[in-house]
């Protein structure tokens, strides 16, 4: 849980949401957030079955937040 929250975190620190923890200025920079969001994505089709319900759950609901936020960011539809 921990992993996958600080990815996330990560991830909305680069869409520009939550203000950078050292510069403490939100600025977004999308192909970091990207990057990050895929790389959730290849955690989730690599652990497909090995993970408990509780985490799938997280990672698939944390997925979702995160590409919505994203295409909503870089204006997609």
């Amino acid at each position: 849980e921990l992993f996958i929250s600080g990815i996330a975190m990560e991830a909305l620190v680069a869409l520009g949401d939550v203000p950078h923890p050292v510069t403490r200025k939100q600025a977004p920079n999308l192909a970091q957030a990207k990057y990050a969001i895929d790389l959730l994505g290849i955690i989730e089709e690599k652990t497909k079955g090995n993970l408990s319900v509780d985490e799938q759950r997280l990672l698939t609901d944390t997925l979702y937040q995160l590409r919505m936020r994203y295409l909503t960011k870089a204006g997609g539809s």
